[in-house]
């Protein structure tokens, strides 16, 4: 009979997990309350209000930390969540699955239109010349109204930027280059820098801006602009341009499948890291590598001249890639010392590893499209994952669509119904609605929270009201009644798509 009561108290235990509802020992933060206001921010108020009262009132950290609606100091560290989840340090997939599921994402989406994903692989060695045209045409065209700082658009400027495209030099046939990329590199729909936006003067969001590339990333350079300092590429991620001085060439498609096996490398776990300033000796280029760069460990035959000259402890010796005087891909080795967070080889796939990487980008700034060394929703995903060998599409309505067991569709489902999923599910799992990803941590007071990258929400408990500034531009911790400021509708409400890998 004791078998059955173990087995009927696991179970329970599980159940109330879900929810919130399991004994846990929390550090004892002492703090200040705080009304949640515009832009994610806290006014304060007197430490009278409980955590979870109607006008949510929050509970921060004794060095003032501001928080949104209903959200703790305990809750803004990965302990506390990781404390609510089941097997936290359970190896969801092995690196063979993960790899398979990899293969899954070249097969099946690069054909599905509502995803943007590319497989480099199945390019041959040129492009025809009417689908590069119509590709790179589509990419810049733009209706309606924009504004370069506090001035609009004229059709002049858009016409200058669509030269530069330089259209006229597609031929028929066109053969394709390869590169890796050698520091973080912007793609954009036009070949230009300038900040495009939809609002005058907001100077947080760019039109042009699709992605940025980070460190090591392979890509086909498929044409140039006019004025020679663009690549038109196509990477894994999106297709666009990218500065030209940002790419390494290779001599052939061999360099380059070879430049992306590396059999010993250590990955970027940490928000960022930057080599140390000796590094200089080694004429490599002042950068930064990001969350999930890969970086091969240099053998002791790829040691150069300077290196060889070091007595190297605690250290590891990489190979950075950086762009010849010609434009060539070339290596340099370089030190990561061991105080760095990076990981050698790839994290282990599990619950507890999802939410610690997410919280080492908590409080970090927003940025549309990668732009000024930011994240927005999908690439926060996207490098999170990356640390543990996936290789997720880039957009939020394509993560959606990831080919994995784990992903259930809401559409269609009651309240009731979603609400039972969202019961059932562990955090560090990917939440999808339209036109933003997150990752659920957890339930807590009958609320569901989550952790993402976001531009823009109205606190939970509030009303939407006029010319109030509801920009976050932050990452952030918050429950999912906060609401859209475009349709008003809870966060909870939208919730699409449970994105559960495996």
């Amino acid at each position: 009979m004791n078998k059955y009561i173990v087995t009927f108290l696991i179970v329970l235990t599980s159940l109330l997990t879900a929810c919130g509802y399991r004994d846990y020992r929390y550090r004892n933060f002492s703090g200040i309350s705080g009304q949640a206001v515009s832009g994610g921010g806290t006014k304060m108020t007197r430490p009278s209000a409980s955590p979870s009262s109607d006008n949510g009132a929050v509970v921060v950290s004794g060095n003032g930390i501001h928080a949104a609606s209903h959200v703790t100091a305990q809750m803004q560290t990965a302990e506390f969540w990781i404390g609510k989840t089941v097997s936290p340090d359970r190896v969801l997939m092995s690196q063979k699955d993960i790899g398979k599921l990899n293969n899954k994402m070249n097969e099946t989406l690069p054909g599905n239109r509502e995803a943007v994903y590319h497989d480099l692989s199945k390019y041959g060695e040129y492009i025809d010349g009417t689908a590069l045209y119509d590709q790179i045409s589509r990419q810049g065209k733009f209706e309606g109204s924009y504004y370069l700082g506090e001035s609009e658009v004229t059709g002049a400027q858009w016409d200058s930027y669509r030269a530069l495209c330089n259209l006229d030099a597609i031929v028929d046939s066109n053969k394709i280059r390869y590169g890796i990329v050698c520091s973080r590199a912007d793609v954009r729909s036009l070949p230009v820098m300038d900040n495009i936006t939809d609002t005058k003067g907001d100077t947080g969001h760019d039109i042009l801006q699709n992605t940025a590339l980070a460190v090591n990333e392979p890509v086909l350079i498929l044409h140039a602009s006019s004025d020679g300092k663009w690549f038109y590429v196509v990477a894994n991620e999106y297709a666009g341009w990218t500065l030209q001085d940002r790419v390494g060439l290779c001599q052939n498609r061999e360099m380059w499948t070879a430049a992306q096996k590396m059999e010993d490398f250590i990955v970027v776990t940490g928000d960022e890291i930057s080599l140390p300033v000796s590094s200089a000796d080694h004429g490599i280029r002042s950068s930064v590598y990001t969350m999930g760069t890969k970086l091969a460990i240099a053998r002791e035959s790829e040691y150069d001249a300077a290196m060889k000259q070091k007595n190297i402890f605690d250290n590891y010796v990489v190979r950075i890639p950086v762009r010849d005087e010609e434009g060539s891909l070339a290596y340099q080795t370089a030190l990561i010392p061991l105080g760095r967070d990076v990981s050698h080889g790839y994290l282990d796939y599990t619950r507890g590893n999802v939410i610690r990487q997410a919280f080492k980008l908590l409080g970090n700034p927003y940025g549309w499209g990668g732009m000024a060394g930011g994240r927005d929703c999908s690439s926060m995903t996207r490098d999170i994952y990356l640390c543990f060998g996936f290789r997720l599409p880039r957009d939020a309505s394509s993560q959606a669509l990831i080919p994995a067991k784990g992903c259930v569709k809401l559409d269609g489902l009651s309240e009731k119904e979603k609400k039972n999923k969202l019961n059932s599910i562990q955090p560090g799992t990917i939440l999808q609605m339209p036109g933003h990803v997150m990752i659920y941590l957890g339930c807590q007071d009958q609320r569901y929270y989550v952790i993402s990258a976001n531009g823009t929400f109205i606190p939970a408990g509030e009303e939407k009201q006029a010319n109030t500034n509801y920009q976050t531009r932050l990452v952030t911790v918050n429950d999912l009644q906060v609401k859209s400021p475009s349709n008003n509708k809870t966060w909870r409400e939208q919730i699409r798509t449970i994105v559960g890998i495996p």
